[in-house]
């Protein structure tokens, strides 16, 4: 282990920042490292999951929970249920890095963080073309049996270094329910109904370690709002009419998972109140 030293982590003097062509490349450097150790921290997470998975339970073997818990691996991904995130995002790199026409370009136009790369590879598990089809562009469609030389593509694509969770997961859920057609101003479905809430521990997180704590989750408001949209057909359309809140749940829960992201914080060197480097684990079935 290599020994501690505060000067590492002090600020530099004056004398030692000038706007060079050292500093630039210095710069530069530091970010293509910390890039590419990303990603290979990501590869070698699913290589790990793919050998000591059991494939008929789906679920990580004694001897690899055993071998994780006793080295307090826990203390750099999270849970197991986060370290699995990693090997999500694992898969992702090693598509890009293997079947893609330009391996080099698109691994450079990967987001970094787990959340988005983790979206990303629910996208591939269920469709490869269109996976595929994200490195160039951002498609939409107004119906799910739309056929695809009618989808509207645009730029930039969706799989960029910018792409947060939020937007990537938006856009998913999106595209696979597109929102109906917008009714006209002169809709008369104006009449209050029907209040539908939901539990406010949606937005909590464990302060400390990041886990998603409460008794609702932002998958199950998404299923029990499919649910409802199940309710309207061509019988009662013009009778009734569901309005949603979802962007600004979605807002509110992502900024507060970010808050207390594991990667994020281990990163920056956060600390909770006790002085104790803050750790993360995202909850998610393997």
């Amino acid at each position: 282990m290599v020994d501690f030293k505060k000067s590492d982590y002090s600020y530099r003097g004056d004398n030692r920042i000038t706007l060079s062509d050292e500093l630039v490349n210095e710069i530069k450097e530091r970010f293509k490292s910390d890039r590419e150790n990303r990603l290979q921290i990501f590869l070698l997470s699913n290589s790990i999951r793919r050998k000591y998975l059991d494939k008929k339970t789906n679920k990580y073997k004694k001897e690899f929970e055993d071998w994780y818990k006793k080295n307090k691996l826990d203390q750099y991904y999270g849970s197991l249920s986060n370290f699995t995130k990693y090997c999500g995002c694992g898969e992702v790199v090693n598509w890009v890095g293997t079947k893609s026409d330009e391996p080099q370009k698109f691994l450079n136009q990967l987001p970094l963080s787990v959340g988005s790369l983790y979206e990303l590879s629910m996208i591939l598990k269920k469709d490869k073309d269109l996976f595929e089809l994200l490195l160039y562009y951002t498609p939409k469609r107004k119906s799910i049996d739309e056929p695809k030389v009618q989808w509207i593509t645009k730029r930039p694509p969706l799989i960029n270094k910018n792409s947060s969770e939020l937007k990537i997961r938006s856009w998913r859920k999106q595209f696979d329910n597109p929102p109906p057609p917008k009714q006209k101003r002169t809709d008369k479905r104006t009449l209050k109904f029907v209040t539908i809430t939901v539990n406010g521990e949606l937005f909590d997180f464990d302060k400390k370690n990041g886990d998603k704590i409460g008794c609702v989750d932002i998958d199950e408001v998404e299923d029990f709002l499919k649910k409802l949209n199940g309710l309207i057909n061509e019988d009662n359309k013009i009778k009734f009419k569901i309005s949603d809140e979802m962007e600004y749940l979605y807002d509110g829960y992502f900024k507060r998972k970010e808050q207390y992201d594991v990667t994020k914080n281990i990163r920056s060197g956060k600390r909770d109140s006790s002085d104790k480097y803050v750790q993360t684990s995202i909850s998610d079935k393997k």
